[in-house]
């Protein structure tokens, strides 16, 4: 029997009952329906979720953390940090190291009248910082020195700039607020730090017997290369700090180390280190969110402690997982209950058709060839359902995101999203309530029309061990 002949059959025999097959076809349309709906909440509580930490930080990175000494604990110095470089799935490595032993400073404007003391400076991997999502609003990223020796780079960030203060001015009004006039606009700040020129003092600590500075000052140049984009999930040092090469932040302290004659306490690994060489905290950067979980094993596996968004991430999502579980299995029941209707119609239709049957078999019609017809048959239910129930929690899914956009979920109190969605609902404001991807449409037709097949093989056996003689008789 052609296949052709095989579908013209098929359609035939489901168009003889029309309503018995809409019937049939409908049980599955709702269990489809289900299912795409309740994974499609999952998936928006899922992305509720993610967008929520998103806004603490970055999910895909990981904090090293190295506070306190002892000789049984390993160094997180550049050593450390390239065999971290070599985990598989990590992209970026750099230290945030700063100096709180050094009395730095950089000044502008004529007789150094603009102050500023960089308390703040944090030494970094320049080449590292745009694997990390940072961003300049003027000029370009930190990168690693070229310039004369005599010269040090330095990238701002955003709010840094107005940090300098007016020497000639009182302590009350020395300064200028990085606050937005009426209109938005933030006032200029008294050093412009990317045409003015700008010098770092290094001064000493230390007073002589007549109050001046015990030692020389050792002065740089300095070089911006850029004022940061302000970026609140990356951390407020967006704002208020300043970046320096590492490489170039330590030569700079065993100058003044050397200048001020500052001695390093052998006994002691951080005196006269201050973090510089072993690192008190290190960022990593991860390729991906679901690698997040293996890097931080690696790095913990190295004696390091660490600190990310994914030991708040992996609890909250294995909750949601069991939320779709559960969800998922009342959508369930439902499509049981279609596919044993599908397996009710089909075993209805061979009584009817017992001689129908019959006169097949007498006719020559190979057994597979019946098989093959109710099975299409069974199967063709199931993808139709399938396609309607897609085409319903389509127009569902809408219904939910408009409902939810609008508010109109919520109630007077507020309580019926949240709990629809377990907590995770006071996040999703805004937001969409169900996503349906391609994938989730496709596998839920695909899975529809599997059940139709599975319920109809059943009947398609039976079908086939019906005597051809007694199907003949039949009436």
């Amino acid at each position: 029997m052609r296949i052709f002949d095989l579908i013209s059959m098929t359609m035939r025999n489901l168009l003889r009952r029309k309503a018995r097959t809409l019937l049939t076809m409908t049980g599955v349309v709702v269990g489809t329906c289900a299912i795409v709906v309740m994974i499609s909440l999952g998936l928006a509580m899922t992305k509720a979720m993610e967008e929520s930490l998103a806004q603490m930080g970055d999910l895909t990175q990981i904090t090293i953390q190295n506070y306190g000494s002892s000789k049984d604990k390993p160094k997180l110095n550049d050593d450390a940090l390239k065999q971290i470089q070599q985990i598989e799935n990590v992209v970026a490595v750099t230290p945030f190291a700063n100096v709180p032993n050094m009395n730095m400073s950089i000044v502008s404007g004529r007789n150094d009248r603009y102050k500023m003391q960089l308390y703040n400076v944090m030494g970094v991997y320049p080449e590292a910082l745009s694997y990390f999502g940072y961003k300049t609003r003027e000029g370009e990223l930190l990168t690693a020195s070229a310039t004369p020796k005599k010269t040090a780079n330095i990238m701002f960030g955003s709010e840094s700039v107005y940090e300098f203060e007016d020497t000639k001015r009182s302590w009350r009004n020395n300064r200028i607020s990085a606050v937005p006039d009426e209109k938005g606009n933030l006032p200029d700040p008294f050093v412009n730090p990317m045409k003015d020129k700008i010098v770092m003092k290094l001064e000493s600590q230390e007073q002589d017997d007549k109050g001046d500075p015990k030692y020389p000052t050792i002065t740089r140049d300095v070089h911006v290369t850029g004022v940061l984009e302000s970026n609140p999930s990356l951390g407020w040092e967006t704002s208020y700090y300043c970046f320096m090469d590492i490489r170039e932040l330590q030569q700079l302290y065993k100058e003044y180390k050397r200048v001020n004659k500052i001695k390093t306490d052998p006994n002691n690994s951080y005196s006269g280190n201050d973090g510089l060489e072993n690192y008190t905290q290190v960022k990593v950067k991860v390729s991906d969110i679901d690698a997040v979980s293996s890097v931080d094993e690696a790095i913990k596996a190295m004696g390091f402690e660490t600190y990310s968004l994914e030991s708040v991430r992996e609890p909250m999502q294995k909750q949601m997982q069991q939320q779709q579980l559960f969800l998922g299995s009342l959508a369930a029941i439902s499509l049981l209950v279609a596919a044993i209707g599908i397996t009710n119609t089909m075993i209805m239709s061979i009584y009817e058709r017992t001689r129908e049957i019959g006169v097949m078999k007498v006719l020559g019609c190979k057994v597979a060839n019946i098989r093959e017809v109710f099975l299409m048959e069974a199967g063709l239910i199931g993808f139709c359902g399938g396609l309607a129930g897609v085409g319903v929690s389509l127009a569902i899914s809408k219904l939910l995101n408009y409902l939810a956009t609008n508010g109109s979920l919520n109630g007077e109190n507020g309580n019926f999203l949240s709990g629809l969605m377990g907590g995770i609902g006071s996040m999703a404001m805004g937001s969409e309530l169900s996503i349906i991807p391609g994938w989730l449409m496709i596998s839920a037709i695909v899975f529809a029309t599997i059940i139709g097949l599975v319920s109809g093989f059943y009947p398609a056996n039976r079908a086939v061990k019906i005597s051809a003689l007694e199907a003949i008789k039949h009436e």
